[in-house]
């Protein structure tokens, strides 16, 4: 009889569960001066599992093992440089640069939470999150007009961050541009890296590894089954200042970018809907 009880007790302080929803989440940091450049919430998804232990009355601890899409939508419109390859070089031309582009990194996130029963519906919860970079891609358009209007064109921009190389292109074969007395042909859709010598690029633009904090609620529809909403708040730049240049500033004598060294973090929210055993 003692033993049934004991395993009675202990597989209900013991639970399972699944979630998955929805996240709308942006970069949170510093812009730059003079132009017009935004961060906005970007739409991705999120789905996992979760195990809970109730060590208290109304007091549990979980763990989660999920996937999640986290990312940007990105705006910029306002004066910048343009760095043209020709054969082993670049040639800086400045002009007016209008960007609009999605940013979606998929993560590995393991959250760890200290849950409350506040009632039989509601749980709130509060703790923190570590998350692994598995794979950072953006996708946008880039239109850019010389100051002196000799140079203009449209570029699509597919970015791969951890697999593209520099002067790297999913599809080389773009418009034709006048530059220096000579045409050249520019890539009808960059890659990340496209504007970059070896020397640039001394890494990936986006950090494998960020953590933060988590906080939120939970409503049950019935014993099981529910719906969430927390806001997450990223504690780590998740940008690598070795390779992120500030689009309006150039370093013209030495024929380099200027690097940006902006804190930018992950910031959004999770609705959700779960199930738990």
């Amino acid at each position: 009889m003692m033993i049934m009880t004991i395993v009675v007790c202990q597989a209900t302080s013991q639970r399972f569960g699944i979630r998955a929803g929805l996240n709308y989440t942006k970069f949170s940091g510093p812009t730059e001066e003079g132009v017009n450049e935004k961060f906005s919430l970007a739409n991705g998804f999120h789905f996992g599992v979760n195990y809970a232990y109730k060590f208290a009355e109304n007091l549990s601890v979980k763990g989660e093992l999920l996937y999640t899409q986290i990312g940007t939508n990105y705006s910029y419109e306002g004066r910048s440089y343009y760095r043209v390859p020709l054969s082993n070089a670049f040639i800086a031309k400045t002009g007016q640069t209008k960007i609009n582009m999605k940013v979606s990194n998929a993560y590995i996130s393991v959250p760890i939470t200290l849950q409350w029963e506040a009632s039989k519906k509601l749980e709130l919860f509060a703790g923190a999150y570590a998350s692994f970079l598995i794979g950072p891609k953006g996708n946008g358009t880039m239109e850019f007009v010389h100051s002196n209007d000799s140079l203009f064109f449209q570029q699509g921009l597919i970015h791969n961050y951890n697999k593209d190389v520099v002067r790297g292109s999913s599809n080389p074969f773009g418009p034709s541009v006048w530059v220096n007395g000579k045409v050249t042909r520019l890539a009808r859709d960059a890659g990340a890296y496209y504007n970059m010598s070896e020397g640039d690029k001394t890494g990936n633009l986006y950090r494998v590894f960020d953590f933060g904090l988590t906080g939120g609620a939970n409503y049950f529809i019935n014993k099981g089954f529910y719906v969430g909403l927390r806001y997450d708040i990223g504690l780590r730049d998740v940008t690598n200042d070795d390779v992120d240049f500030l689009k309006n500033s150039y370093d013209e004598a030495n024929n380099i970018g200027v690097k940006a060294k902006h804190f930018d973090t992950n910031v959004g929210f999770q609705a959700s809907f779960g199930f738990r055993f």
